[in-house]
């Protein structure tokens, strides 16, 4: 009777080779789990630096097109300024006038529609990028 109380408490203290087989597989499944849960969201992260890297590009490009066209705004007033000065009848300054005004006219709609078509594409690049890095698509 002795023989089988420590038998039993022998195996109550040490544990089996399976339950460390067990405890083995178990930990090195966690460790695996962890390992690509840190890959991830190393890619995750890159991934949002690299959007938000391109987006201050952006922001930079279109502050140099804002100064760019108010320069070029500013050089079109001075220009029709010269024409207006130089012409010889109040008729004559009213067509300079009215051309000066369609000309801008059309360079803001050239404008307006450039920035639409970037709004557009840019819009279509983040839908993109967003869909094929899959940041939003892999299953929780």
């Amino acid at each position: 009777m002795d023989s089988i109380a420590n038998t039993f408490a022998t195996a109550q203290n040490e544990p089996t080779a399976a339950a460390r087989d067990l405890v083995k597989k178990a930990a090195g499944a966690a460790k695996e789990r962890v390992t690509t849960l840190h890959a991830d969201a190393d890619k995750a992260t890159t991934a949002v630096e690299q959007k938000l890297v391109a987006a201050v590009g952006e922001v930079a490009n279109l502050a140099r097109q804002a100064q760019q066209a108010a320069y070029e705004d500013a050089q079109a007033f001075f220009a029709g300024v010269d024409r207006l000065v130089s012409a010889k009848s109040v008729g004559e300054a009213a067509q300079i006038y009215v051309d000066f005004l369609g000309g801008r006219s059309d360079v803001a709609m050239a404008r307006a529609r450039a920035i639409v078509g970037k709004f557009v594409a840019g819009a279509k690049t983040a839908q993109d990028a967003i869909s094929h890095d899959g940041l939003f698509n892999k299953a929780a």
